[in-house]
């Protein structure tokens, strides 16, 4: 599986991290861009502040502010969520290995427009990716990906064109030029062994794989 750590962290506002690789990869973080009240939940659970935080600022504390004003971040514009604003920043900062935790849980629209993102952010982050604590999202660009896998392994492909065809190798359900007419077309396969293969045109696709343990890296071929 992919190596998380020293990457600069986009805190979302939803659950904080809290499995082993989740909270190893906020720990040794270079940096850490909080969107919003996630600025003053990392802060009250590390005790340390974050080097930014970014968003509209209609829920972090005005203490927070008060406190730290030169590592607050007010963007007013409602056109894109907090997750897209800390986003922008890293970016124009030269920051593009990016790694966002905390973007699940709570709210169910937050979620899915946060993992929705991930597409976009890939344009200027290629190695963007979502950690939670349970799998990983990255995102796969055409004409395809190698992942690292392990046997049993849960994953889900999701596709946001319906004019695309995907075509896996590697997974336990056959996805053979695979028509993507509905996002969820393509979601709970399962890996059948240390690697697995997609090929597609188009626009990018998101991948989940389920955490797994010293799992070996995808051999090259």
């Amino acid at each position: 599986m992919d190596d998380f750590n020293g990457r600069t962290v986009i805190l979302a506002a939803g659950d904080f991290p809290g499995s082993p690789a989740a909270r190893g990869a906020l720990d040794s973080a270079s940096r850490v861009v909080c969107c919003d009240s996630a600025a003053a939940m990392y802060l009250r659970r590390t005790r340390r502040p974050p080097d930014a935080a970014v968003g509209d600022m209609d829920s972090l504390p005005a203490s927070f502010r008060r406190r730290y004003p030169d590592r607050v971040f007010a963007v007013a514009e409602q056109d894109d969520n907090d997750l897209a604003k800390a986003f922008r920043l890293c970016v124009s900062n030269g920051w593009t290995d990016i790694l966002v935790l905390g973007a699940t849980g709570g709210r169910e629209d937050h979620t899915v427009a946060n993992i929705a993102w991930l597409a976009d952010f890939s344009e200027t982050a290629p190695g963007v990716a979502m950690l939670t604590d349970s799998g990983v999202f990255t995102v796969a660009r055409a004409p395809g990906a190698r992942l690292d896998t392990a046997p049993g392994m849960q994953l889900s492909f999701f596709g946001f064109d319906q004019s695309q065809r995907l075509s896996a190798t590697g997974v336990k359900f056959p996805v053979e030029r695979l028509a993507l007419r509905r996002w969820f077309t393509a979601t709970l396969n399962e890996a059948t062994g240390t690697c697995a293969s997609l090929s597609f045109s188009g626009p990018p696709i998101i991948v989940f794989r389920e955490i797994r343990q010293n799992q070996q890296p995808c051999r090259k071929r």
